[in-house]
């Protein structure tokens, strides 16, 4: 009974992901990998406590510190590239605060002979709901073409600089 629930609340997450950030004339989407925040870790060790998973997302509870954290998704080379990259950023207090996160795709000397390339952004993030704000890469932010499949993307990891009082409520990858 537990991954039916799981199951149907990634289905929801999915869902609304993708009436809450795409325009009416975006495909549906027929296929995705959402890996929640929760799975997140911390990308350089420390022993800063208020950095941790928690069931509502991957929480930097610091007042002061921020942190660099890493979400990575797995998918199946069989079930092809994506076409979009998003990670859903939310406040824990409402006060607005720059986040940057980078997403990286490819691999190096990996059976797809793709090289790592790398997308910077940089969002105010100030939701609490973390249902609206979300970071989006698609093909161009990785030099390839408008509406098309995300290259390398068979691998995807984000690293994100997390400033304090501010979490990671999930990464999806999508394909329309």
């Amino acid at each position: 009974m537990r991954s039916l629930r799981l199951s149907t609340s990634l289905a929801c997450l999915v869902a609304v992901y993708g009436l809450t950030t795409a325009p009416a004339t975006k495909a549906t989407i027929s296929d995705a990998d959402v890996s929640p925040g929760g799975s997140c870790q911390i990308s350089i060790p420390t022993t800063n406590t208020g950095v941790r998973p928690k069931a509502s997302g991957f929480r930097n509870e610091s007042m002061t510190t921020g942190n660099f954290v890493i979400c990575t998704l797995q998918r199946s080379a069989a079930k092809g590239l994506l076409n979009e990259i998003a990670l859903s950023v939310y406040s824990l207090d409402g006060t607005a605060r720059n986040t940057t996160c980078t997403a990286v795709i490819g691999t190096l000397g990996g059976p797809t002979g793709y090289e790592l390339i790398y997308s910077t952004k940089t969002l105010s993030v100030s939701d609490t709901t973390g249902s609206v704000q979300a970071f989006d890469w698609t093909a161009t932010d990785f030099g390839g073409t408008v509406g098309g499949n995300i290259p390398g993307s068979i691998y995807v990891s984000v690293t994100c600089n997390l400033p304090p009082q501010t979490a990671i409520n999930y990464i999806v990858g999508a394909i329309p």
